[in-house]
């Protein structure tokens, strides 16, 4: 079926209705939560004021930290936070076919680098932490935004789109597989992008006026599955699973319709209500108590206007001339003989700062243990003379622990996402090298393990149970030997070895290993036969005297 651009613009209306209750939830909670936000219901000016109105940076701290720390545990760029292993376990002890993952893993590593991804993904983490759905574009660079274009792998792109930027729908796993975002590109800009024959008549007449290249017009750009009677007649990229068009708003004409070979959106929902496809985050479920704090905070500074300039009471007439509140100035007044406390003085708004004060803290701690910012101030501004490496390794696991139940979601629709789109764009690319001869010999289920410290302390678990049972144990076996027999010590080290995230180049295959032992127990028997010989030499220099004195003596 043809691709047309009023229907595509039409859906794109539909998808961005039926989220409008959505966006004016997250409309009201912008400012407070992600301030860059602003804007999503109407028209976004730059350079537009982003926080009117607020009067408490907790909760904007709050948020921000939260981001920032699950990025920086689980796509660190020091570290190797992404890992690749068949899916089948048979084939998971190939020693050849194991390092051409691990050399494909630092290949990828490098390329996100070199790429926006680690100033993008956190940007997103935003929008997932306050709003619950956050969505960042993964994609091969295309030929029109590549500023030096090349044969074969061309390098990542990754741009994450803001709250109210993007539309989504849900697939018949439950998974998103439609994305529509619009954002405005100049004139200039689209025709260096998809060719001056692909405008519609309104960028074609800008182009031709003085300065009209500058001229911002709004783009759509959706993302959906090609059914399969079109992948059968289409040919070339139009042939591939996804279809990726570009739509002029205005003019509803279709600018570009090409394909991906993988879902380039990922897309991640913190909590789901049942028949909502947008998710909710951490900010929807702290809004109440940052509304109430930044009202209290507003009221409480209105307060101390009142106290450190107090209105002025005065007598209709005691007070001749104009009362002049100015340091040093003079007031003449007329006090009829009576005090002039009675006269005039100050008014006191009887009000108790010391009770506001006691509310707004209860309230900042609560949107703090809504964030985790206390469990994780406390590990970043942890004192190494009060705290052991092991203390601080146990409540780090805790915290991970408590962040695990959403981690899935994160891991499962961004991480695994990205990780599948680039993975892709670069072994169709030919970033990596070729394949060994082992890995066509199995199945090719490739899957993604991440090795992030989260991920990990999820599966500390069964390190620490396997610590557990031979410390409790350990008496028993000294007595009763056999029970060792139990346990296989080699799959005990693999799982110890899978939980650290140990390298396949630090750990010997299953054959390297049986010829070593083979070695080593040749060695031992030879050393073992050796020593045998010494003792029987050594026992012979003994007896020879003997022998020849009791030859001596038989002679005699």
């Amino acid at each position: 079926m043809p691709i047309d651009g009023k229907s595509i613009v039409k859906r794109y209306d539909t998808l961005k209705q039926n989220a409008s209750t959505h966006f004016a939830l997250c409309e009201q909670m912008a400012k407070y939560v992600a301030p860059s936000r602003v804007g999503i219901l109407g028209k976004r000016t730059p350079g537009q004021s982003q926080m009117t109105g607020v009067f408490d940076s907790t909760s904007l701290m709050s948020s921000e930290l939260m981001a920032q720390f699950i990025s920086s545990y689980t796509m660190n760029p020091a570290q190797q936070w992404g890992a690749m292993r068949m899916r089948n376990p048979a084939f998971r002890d190939d020693d050849e076919i194991n390092e051409w993952l691990e050399e494909s893993r630092d290949r990828m590593l490098a390329e996100f680098a070199n790429s926006m991804f680690y100033a993008e993904a956190p940007e997103s983490m935003v929008d997932w932490v306050a709003f619950g759905t956050n969505f960042l574009l993964a994609e091969e660079m295309p030929f029109g935004v590549a500023r030096v274009p090349k044969r074969g792998f061309r390098g990542q792109r990754f741009e994450a789109v803001k709250t109210g930027r993007f539309v989504i729908a849900d697939g018949p796993d439950g998974l998103v597989d439609t994305v529509g975002r619009e954002h405005e590109v100049t004139a200039d800009v689209m025709v260096r992008r998809w060719g001056l024959e692909s405008m519609p008549d309104n960028v074609t007449k800008a182009i031709k006026e003085p300065g009209g290249g500058d001229k911002p017009f709004c783009v759509i750009h959706m993302v959906y599955p090609r059914s399969f009677s079109d992948r059968e007649f289409a040919a070339g990229n139009k042939k591939l699973p996804w279809i990726s068009c570009w739509v002029e708003k205005e003019s509803k004409a279709l600018l570009s319709e090409s394909g991906y070979r993988t879902f380039p959106g990922a897309v991640a929902r913190y909590q789901r209500t049942p028949g909502e496809v947008f998710g909710r985050g951490r900010g929807h479920l702290a809004f109440p108590d940052i509304w109430s704090l930044n009202e209290l905070k507003r009221m409480s500074l209105e307060d101390f206007s009142f106290k450190v300039r107090p209105p002025v009471l005065v007598a209709h007439d005691s007070v001749f001339g104009t009362l002049r509140l100015v340091p040093g100035a003079a007031t003449t007044i007329q006090t009829h003989g009576l005090p002039i406390e009675s006269r005039i003085r100050p008014w006191e708004t009887g009000s108790r700062p010391e009770i506001t004060s006691m509310k707004e803290e209860e309230l900042r701690k609560s949107i703090r243990q809504i964030f985790f910012v206390d469990q994780i101030l406390q590990l970043m501004e942890v004192n190494k003379s009060e705290m052991t490496a092991f203390e601080f390794a146990k409540k780090l696991e805790l915290l991970f622990r408590l962040l695990g139940p959403v981690y899935g979601r994160v891991e499962k629709e961004f991480l695994g996402q990205v990780w599948d789109t680039s993975f892709d764009a670069a072994l169709s690319g030919g970033l990596f090298s070729p394949p060994p001869q082992a890995l066509f010999e199995t199945d090719g289920e490739i899957e993604t393990v991440f090795e992030n410290p989260i991920s990990r302390s999820q599966r500390a678990t069964d390190v620490e149970s396997i610590g557990l049972a031979v410390q409790d144990l350990l008496p028993l076996g000294q007595m009763f030997p056999q029970i060792w027999d139990t346990y296989d010590p080699d799959e005990m080290v693999a799982i110890v070895n899978r939980a650290r995230g140990v390298p396949a180049k630090a750990t010997r295959s299953i054959q390297q290993r049986e010829q070593f032992r083979n070695a080593r127990h040749q060695q031992e028997q030879s050393d073992q036969a050796l020593a045998q010989a010494g003792q029987i030499a050594e026992a012979g220099k003994n007896v020879a005297p003997l022998l020849t004195a009791l030859q001596g003596g038989k002679q005699g």
